[in-house]
């Protein structure tokens, strides 16, 4: 899978998981950090499933101001 199909596929996920729309996933995501740490990482979260990796981005989100 390429970065951007996983980057869409995390954001959908994320929102779903926290009853955002994608837009307000993407937003919030890019608001606490965890865009940047989704693309850094990258090379490790892919290799974990999707509801891990939106588990690590609640956490980053959270460790930068997030409340969920």
């Amino acid at each position: 899978m390429n970065r951007i199909r996983y980057t869409v596929m995390i954001v959908r996920d994320f929102g779903d998981a926290y009853q955002m729309t994608p837009k307000q996933a993407h937003n919030y995501m890019r608001r606490h950090k965890a865009m940047d740490y989704l693309s850094q990482f990258y090379d490790v979260e892919h290799t974990f499933s999707p509801e891990a990796t939106v588990t690590s981005i609640r956490e980053v989100s959270n460790n930068n101001g997030g409340r969920l």
